[in-house]
């Protein structure tokens, strides 16, 4: 026994003493909020989510906010005490700290909790259907929001609450065409800053509309999508509106087991938040579907209890409900004296909330909201023609300084243009000539006459003539480059087989020349820089296969390598670029490779009017022991023009 005693004891003590533990640790955290003047609502709500259910804590915080003179932790503790009142059904109490909230904010010029407030009093009045509050003071946020000029992500998301109530207002009095109005624009809000809990919300609501008009499959859509959304953010609200939808849904598609599973299991997580519009709705909707598997004492065990709820915390729309499923009931017992009791009243709880009066009164909000529209654009309209017809007097004093202004700016840009076509031209003829001279070289020329004297000399007449005839074709090729811009891939292979041909005779015919060239190509319409491949052949016989002991061999290929580009490769298996250079380097007499240089300029030039840009790259080869065993010149050339 007294061990008994001294165990009760001691419990006691450590309740006490835990319970000041707690108490010490949150008047801690209040103090904190207050000493920082932390005004970020995502934060507060952060750190106040152990004590939101707390109005104790809470009216702590807005006391202890109003004594170290800080206002936007009032504001914000009277929205929370709302919100909390709004979920235990205890709606004047609701409406009061949100109204405190709203004047507050009101006195010093916070906009965001005065948009705020008003759609809190909005949602409160919506629970308890007074339609016409609901909608003044949500369309009252709605354009306070729309004054600010510059509005920030936490605007935003309170607008798209007041289309979202407003748009569940008018679904709430069957104007399915202006509710989907105002659940599309919050949906847009909602995407834009992708709000989870909003798009959940938004989805839920435009669910509701598709369900009204019959169409189940596209309803049950959005209320998954809904579903998911709220699995995602672990919204238990969510959960339980999306489940009872659904649940509704199968009611209507008359699976009443697969609608019992889903509805069911939301009581308990209402019991659990605590908010008495969720569980006494559940209450109905278990109801209705008892009602329908034709378990009537189930069905009204569960009507019963969202009746009582319903009154107790005034939540008409619920009793409403409540009514008619019960005037049901009672006709499928036989009982019609009860069955037309709860008629009437249903009649009455809907005469309630939409009677004749409310509906007007409705109609007219409706009305005002659009003549304030109309106003606030007559008035923007006003304001533009004034601001119009300032710019317009300041314009015609300007009208010809502009003028002047104008036009020395064009004739500037013409001489501009002109001098920038100039200077490309005289550019472009700059190269042509350097080409000239790299082609026409006195070397080449001399021992081209040279290799003629021979066949003279051997009394060789008929390859004299035939030389003669090729020398004086490439020589006009040559000099007709210089008027050409471009000329056709078959015309510069021509040339490429004149120039080789030439040159081969001075190697007594020693090299192997081939061409390969891709069928896929059209060489007419293919152009590129008259004689662009000389001075890589060029540089290919007398740098890399002149010092060459044994076989050589000069190899062209010419191919597609996709659908922007064609290739041209020149591949000789002489004695290497480092060799090459080394040979250069002990001469005496050094020739320089000035035509690649040139190549490269004059494709940087032709390129420009297309595409995509030139490519050359030099590769060496090697054989299998490492030795060098040539070089390749890789020429990637655009096919599209711009």
């Amino acid at each position: 026994m007294f061990m008994r005693r001294y165990l009760t004891v001691f419990l006691l003590f450590g309740t006490l003493w835990l319970s000041l533990a707690q108490n010490h640790q949150v008047d801690s955290l209040l103090n904190y909020i207050v000493t920082q003047k932390i005004v970020d609502n995502n934060r507060l709500n952060q750190l106040l989510y152990n004590i939101k259910k707390d109005s104790v804590q809470i009216k702590h915080l807005a006391e202890l906010s109003r004594e170290r003179h800080f206002p936007e932790g009032e504001i914000f503790a009277y929205n929370m005490l709302g919100k909390l009142y709004r979920i235990n059904a205890n709606y004047p109490k609701a409406i009061y700290y949100h109204q405190k909230a709203y004047e507050l904010a009101k006195q010093i010029g916070d906009l965001y909790n005065q948009i705020y407030s008003l759609n809190m009093q909005g949602v409160v009045y919506r629970r308890m259907d007074a339609v016409k509050s609901a909608l003044e003071y949500h369309n009252k946020a709605l354009n306070l929001a729309m004054t600010i000029p510059v509005k920030d992500k936490e605007i935003w998301e309170n607008i798209a609450i007041s289309h979202n109530s407003i748009g569940n207002i008018y679904l709430l009095l069957q104007r399915d065409d202006m509710a989907l109005k105002h659940f599309l624009e919050a949906l847009k809000i909602e995407q834009k800053y992708q709000n989870l809990l909003g798009l959940a919300i938004n989805y839920q609501n435009i669910g509701s509309i598709y369900e009204r008009k019959g169409d189940y499959d596209k309803a049950l859509a959005y209320y998954q999508k809904s579903l998911r959304y709220n699995e995602q953010i672990h919204s238990k609200v969510g959960k339980i509106i999306c489940n009872t939808s659904i649940g509704n849904l199968f009611l209507k598609k008359g699976e009443i087991r697969r609608a019992i599973g889903i509805i069911k299991p939301n009581l308990e997580l209402a019991k659990h938040l605590g908010d008495a519009y969720y569980i006494a709705d559940i209450y109905v909707n278990l109801g209705k579907a008892y009602l329908q598997n034709g378990e009537f004492n189930k069905a009204e065990q569960n009507l019963l209890k969202a009746l009582k709820i319903a009154l107790d915390k005034k939540i008409p729309s619920v009793a409403q409900e409540a009514y008619k499923e019960f005037s049901i009931l009672k006709e499928k017992q036989g009982k019609f004296k009860d069955a037309l009791f709860y008629h009437k009243k249903f009649n009455e709880k809907q005469n309630e909330i939409l009677n004749e009066k409310n509906r007007q009164l409705v109609a007219d909000v409706i009305i005002k909201q659009i003549k304030l529209e109309n106003k606030q654009k007559m008035a923007a309209l006003g304001e533009e023609n004034l601001i119009v017809k300032k710019k317009l007097n300041r314009t015609q004093k300007s009208f010809y300084y502009t003028l002047l202004f104008l036009l020395f700016t064009i004739i500037l840009g013409s001489i501009f243009y002109k001098q920038r076509q100039l200077n490309n031209e005289r550019k472009l003829m700059n190269l042509e000539q350097n080409l000239l001279r790299a082609q026409m070289n006195p070397h080449f020329i001399f021992n081209s006459l040279n290799s003629l004297k021979m066949f003279i000399i051997q009394q060789k007449p008929k390859e004299a003539v035939v030389y003669l005839s090729t020398f004086s074709k490439l020589v006009r090729t040559i000099l007709q480059s210089t008027i050409d811009k471009e000329i056709s891939l078959k015309k510069e292979i021509e040339t490429l087989k004149m120039y080789v041909s030439i040159e081969n005779t001075r190697f007594s015919d020693k090299i192997n020349f081939e061409i390969n060239v891709s069928d896929e190509l059209d060489l007419e319409a293919l152009k590129i820089p008259p004689l662009l491949t000389q001075p890589f052949i060029e540089n290919a016989l007398w740098h890399g296969l002149s010092p060459k002991e044994g076989e050589k061999k000069l190899t062209v290929n010419i191919y597609p390598k996709d659908d922007r580009y064609f290739v041209i490769e020149i591949i000789d298996n002489g004695v290497g670029r480092q060799r090459a250079a080394e040979i250069r380097a002990a001469r005496t007499f050094k020739r320089e490779s000035v035509g690649i240089k040139l190549s490269e300029e004059r494709l940087r030039y032709f390129t420009k009017n297309y595409e995509a840009d030139y490519q050359i790259k030099f590769e060496d080869l090697y054989d299998d022991k490492g030795n060098p065993a040539g070089t390749k010149v890789i020429i990637v050339i655009p096919l599209q023009r711009k």
